[in-house]
């Protein structure tokens, strides 16, 4: 059975009787929250001293010294010795303290005393609404063990210690411990709420809170003894941990890797769990985790599937048979929900029931009643058949067997989850009511279930959250497009192009080349080249960059000239994709080309268009050609054919046909 066990501190107020009002005892309760009846512990063994006022007005949270006795402040008479309330020289003195018994059906006294020296005795008393009535005298060694009456635990119990007997010495001394009240109550205990969100990425390599908020209410609790996580979707054990980081000193934590639960486990105020659940990371070893992982946040000892929206426990019990497994787990109650032996009805409940089970346990099927006939007899699926034959049988809705069971191996009619000794993992066997004696197929528990039974109260007692393993890709640009003007241009692969690479988890995605597509053209050939960005978690992307290669052209060469001496030679060029030029002359028929500058025989020889100036009548016969190359890049020039410039000299024809030579002068 679960119990959530809430402590609290009761409200313990003073009675004044006499010159001396001391209170004794310190309250805690403990509610159980499960039964209709809880137990209130009171109780002082004067371990711990924290009360010095003996005014009856300061709060005090264990033990107590008195230090001042009224009139007689050095008479040393009632004090804290030796762990102990000691009394002493007792004579027309007492004390008392008050408790609120009001809400008790029972309730019972019980003390140790020790007289040390002397004859004298101390008369124990309880306050009856009327009148003080002696329940016990105190006098040589023993233990006091009374049950209360009706009348004592009305309204303002009170309980009084005070002198059986006159003449006492400052010599003879009493002592009292341990002094406790045991009462049985009836608490109103409604369950807890609890909310939860969370719905992040789990980035890889690292460790990562479960929840975003977390929010534990009680109508009348403010502790609890326990609150479990499970990872109830995606588990792998091996791989996956919920941690407790952080200091919290009320909570222990303890991992179940079997089941994928963290416990932490108290008792301690609800603010303490909310801080300690904030507090608890995931983490998981692998390289590349994939999927989600659910986590079920429960306060109480069950684990809560989300798809079925029930709890599920396992109960070990070695040798127990099927029936009474069946019989216990009917009177099982969680919260108020009831209890029956688990029916598994899809693979997520058979995987979460069985294969994260601790050892072999019943479940609700059997074949009793028809053989081969395989029912579900528990919970809510009471009479629904799901599965007929043996091994080499059928299923109208889902069942989980081992490989060839069932197999009705001497009168097997009882349905139970496989020890993990045997694979697969959580699937089902058919044993005897027994069980064997032995190994693994012994009974070793049996799974309870909670929820869809009829009259079951709504709770609220478990929330969800989500961690997504990381699938998000990273981003980044394309890198600028890139033109050239011949393949040995075309830039090598380099990552470092792409300059804005980002990622959600990863700070650094790596940036890799992958190929170079070309369209297969020529001027312009169009080469794609691709790189990939990839994240930690091996979400990628590709990003592209466009080379586009431009060939230099010659489209229209030099064409040949003649001139006439003192007049202008010009020689043009037309090209594609050229914007440096540089023309050359051969002055020996083509066997020598030399640059030619501007000067006063040139003008235009870094353009395409070349001005030959005054031309003279030696430069008949040269020959002139253009080097053409584009001055962004490295390609080298392309030559155009050469064209030759021929020089005249000027004549005249007269009307009586005589031609006259003009000489240059």
């Amino acid at each position: 059975m679960s119990l959530t066990i809430t402590q609290k501190i009761f409200s313990l107020f003073m009675r004044g009787l006499g010159n001396l009002k001391f209170y004794l005892l310190i309250a805690y309760l403990f509610g159980f929250a499960v039964f209709l009846q809880g137990q209130e512990t009171y109780i002082d063994n004067f371990s711990s001293v924290s009360y010095s006022n003996n005014d009856g007005t300061a709060s005090f949270a264990s033990g107590w010294v008195e230090t001042n006795e009224g009139t007689d402040p050095s008479g040393g008479r009632i004090l804290i010795n030796s762990n102990q309330l000691r009394f002493r020289n007792l004579d027309s003195r007492y004390i008392s303290r008050t408790l609120d018994l009001s809400a008790a059906t029972s309730a019972t006294l019980t003390l140790d005393y020790n007289r040390t020296s002397g004859n004298e005795s101390i008369l124990v008393q309880l306050y009856d609404g009327s009148s003080f009535n002696t329940v016990a005298t105190l006098a040589g060694t023993g233990s006091v063990n009374y049950s209360l009456s009706s009348a004592e635990m009305s309204s303002a119990s009170e309980i009084r210690f005070i002198t059986g007997s006159g003449n006492w010495s400052n010599s003879e001394t009493i002592f009292v411990d341990n002094v406790q009240f045991i009462a049985v109550v009836s608490i109103p205990n409604d369950p807890p709420v609890l909310t939860a969100t969370g719905n992040q990425t789990y980035c890889i390599g690292t460790s990562q809170p479960i929840v975003e908020t977390i929010s534990i209410t009680d109508t009348d609790d403010t502790t609890t003894s326990s609150v479990f996580i499970q990872i109830s979707n995606g588990y792998v054990n091996g791989e996956d941990l919920l941690t407790l980081t952080g200091t919290h000193p009320n909570i222990t934590s303890s991992w179940d890797p079997v089941q994928g639960e963290l416990s932490l486990t108290g008792p301690a105020l609800y603010t303490e769990f909310e801080t300690a659940v904030a507090a608890v990371e995931f983490s998981s070893s692998s390289l590349l985790p994939s999927g989600i992982r659910q986590f079920s946040i429960t306060v109480g000892e069950a684990n809560y599937l989300p798809p079925t929206g029930h709890y599920y426990e396992y109960v070990p019990s070695l040798g127990i048979t099927w029936t009474a497994a069946r019989d216990a787990a009917a009177l099982s109650t969680y919260y108020g929900l009831q209890g029956y032996l688990a029916t598994l009805t899809s693979q997520v409940e058979a995987d979460f029931s069985g294969s994260q089970a601790t050892g072999v346990g019943w479940i609700g099927g059997s074949d009793a009643a028809t053989e081969g006939v395989w029912l579900w007899v528990t919970g809510p699926e009471a009479g629904t058949n799901f599965w007929n034959g043996t091994g080499g049988g059928s299923t109208p809705n889902f069942a989980f067997w081992n490989t060839n069971e069932p197999n009705q191996s001497g009168d097997e009619d009882y349905a139970h989850i496989t020890h993990p000794n045997v694979n697969p993992n959580g699937s089902w066997n058919d044993l005897t009511n027994t069980g064997a004696a032995s190994g693994n197929y012994q009974p070793q528990g049996y799974v309870v279930e909670y929820g869809g039974m009829p009259g079951d109260p709504v709770l609220n007692i478990t929330a969800t959250t989500t961690l997504n393993m990381d699938t998000e890709d990273p981003t980044a640009s394309n890198p600028g497009a890139v033109t050239v003007y011949c393949s040995s241009d075309i830039p090598t692969p380099n990552s470092n192009v792409v300059i804005d690479e980002a990622d959600n988890c990863t700070a650094n995605p790596t940036v890799a080349f992958v190929s170079d597509v070309s369209d297969g053209g020529s001027n312009p050939e169009i080469i794609t080249r691709t790189y990939s960005v990839t994240d930690d978690a091996g979400n990628s992307i590709n990003v592209t960059q466009t080379i586009t290669v431009f060939d230099i052209v010659i489209d229209t060469p030099p064409a040949a000239q003649t001139v006439l001496v003192n007049d202008n030679g010009v020689f043009t060029v037309s090209t594609s994709n050229a914007d440096s030029y540089q023309w050359q002359v051969s002055t020996n028929g083509g066997g020598l080309f030399t640059d030619i500058s501007d000067g006063l025989e040139y003008s235009g020889s870094s353009t395409n268009t070349l001005n030959v100036l005054s031309v003279e009548i030696d430069k008949n016969g040269y020959l002139y050609r253009v080097l053409v190359s584009n001055s962004s890049g490295s390609c080298p020039a392309i030559t155009s054919s050469a064209a030759l410039l021929s020089v005249r000299i000027g004549s005249v024809i007269t009307n009586r046909r005589i031609t006259y030579r003009v000489n240059k002068s």
